[in-house]
């Protein structure tokens, strides 16, 4: 089975058909938040450039936030894969770089698009709380998938905590490549994993007991 421009399967010729045209109606939308500001912005503005109707809009996404935010299903799908390929039979931090790793990749195919989305967002702080939503939400569901790699039913610290560190990563990769201090994101993963393992030392202090 294909996939579609944005990485989604491809189920039929008409499903292709209708997933292409509202990847166009996102890519649209975004251009405009960005040129225009997101507040300028209304939804018959996207549907007027994108050459569709507000009907045929509201097929696709229920408002204009949440064509801003729809990536996220691709993340999910990333952030799954990636924890299926982790080995835990390997050390901790091996397991947490593999996972990384496998991530940032399939980030990479949507990290242009994701650069525009982080500039929307703050260039609108009303945005961020919905980003800050997005975000836990991702750490959940890593969490999560964490946990049952490692076969536990539910996640314990020490998967919440690999889960938070692991975004954190990311983030700090994501903007560090976009800072042009590293050629790609997966490089920018290795240079700030390197930098946490080095803030951490080998040994780190026990908490209080």
């Amino acid at each position: 089975m294909g996939r579609t421009a944005d990485g989604r399967p491809a189920t039929s010729d008409s499903a292709s058909r209708r997933e292409r045209s509202r990847v166009s109606v996102e890519r649209t939308a975004l251009a405009l938040f960005r040129s225009r500001g997101y507040d300028a912005v209304t939804v018959e503005d996207i549907s007027a450039a994108a050459g569709i109707g507000p009907a045929t809009f509201y097929r696709y996404f229920g408002s204009k936030r949440e064509v801003l935010f729809a990536y996220q299903p691709y993340l999910l799908d990333g952030i799954r894969e990636a924890a299926e390929r982790m080995d835990v039979t390997q050390a901790r931090p091996a397991q947490l770089l593999e996972v990384l790793t496998a991530f940032a990749a399939h980030l990479a195919a949507q990290a242009k698009a994701m650069a525009a989305r982080d500039e929307i967002v703050a260039a609108n702080p009303a945005l961020l709380p919905y980003t800050l939503a997005v975000q836990r939400d991702w750490e959940t569901h890593l969490a999560q998938h964490l946990a049952r790699r490692r076969g536990l039913d539910e996640p314990d610290l020490a998967a919440r905590a690999d889960a938070a560190l692991i975004l954190v990563v990311i983030r700090l990769a994501f903007r560090q490549w976009r800072a042009g201090r590293s050629p790609g994101l997966g490089e920018a993963v290795g240079v700030v994993f390197a930098e946490v393992g080095r803030a951490l030392g080998d040994s780190p202090p026990a908490g209080p007991q």
